[in-house]
């Protein structure tokens, strides 16, 4: 029975360490950031949910902070033929982040409709993108790194075409990045670690932010 007890008291280590890091993530909860703050922001993602899924605690961030916020979705998410109910939950659920309905443009184009094994072309995004932050006076755009968090190709396409767009033009790109599984399942030890990262731009989500961020997705 040595080994069980020795199972046990590794166990007990582990959740002190998880819930001292607990704490700690809610203590240090807010932004810590060496850029300055944009005036308007640009949230470009692929499918309603994106946003509250993966942008939730920074969209909560700029708001709080009187930053004006705008969202580009690009799709419908209509794979499932949900298309028309999943982009009245994208309006929602901006919504509830803090971004009002007016400011939230969903668009359902032939050329970007979702799916795992729909390839998105990196110079149509550029060009939509281009002529939005141009319409809009967006000075930073927020979206999805190469890997794309999840690694789906509508994710990543984001990426490249905002690179080509960023590569002619002044605004600033920011990209979420991707954790490897080991970091995302570790919890609050990665957000607490996550702090000292080196990112220009680090989010500790506080638990209201949390618990507001899990209200803005979709019901049902």
């Amino acid at each position: 029975m040595r080994w069980l007890r020795r199972l046990l008291r590794g166990a007990r280590a582990v959740a002190c360490v998880w819930c001292v890091c607990l704490v700690l993530q809610w203590s240090m909860a807010g932004t810590y950031h060496t850029a300055p703050w944009p005036r308007h922001a640009l949230v470009l993602t692929a499918h309603p949910d994106d946003e509250c899924m993966f942008f939730g605690p920074i969209i909560q961030s700029l708001v709080q902070h009187h930053v004006t916020v705008s969202a580009l979705c690009l799709s419908e998410g209509n794979a499932d033929g949900l298309g028309s109910v999943r982009a009245h939950e994208l309006t929602r659920s901006y919504g509830v982040l803090g971004v009002p309905p007016d400011r939230v443009t969903c668009l359902d184009d032939a050329a970007l409709q979702d799916g795992m094994d729909v390839s998105w072309s990196a110079a149509y995004i550029q060009r939509l993108l281009a002529q939005y932050v141009e319409d809009h006076a967006v000075d930073v755009v927020i979206t999805f790194d190469e890997r794309g968090v999840s690694l789906h190709p509508n994710h990543r396409a984001l990426y490249h075409g905002a690179r080509l767009w960023a590569e002619t033009h002044p605004q600033r790109l920011w990209t979420l990045d991707t954790l490897t599984w080991r970091t995302k399942f570790a919890g609050p030890v990665s957000a607490v670690l996550q702090r000292w990262s080196g990112s220009d731009w680090v989010v500790l989500a506080s638990w209201r932010a949390y618990a507001t961020s899990l209200a803005a997705m979709p019901i049902g």
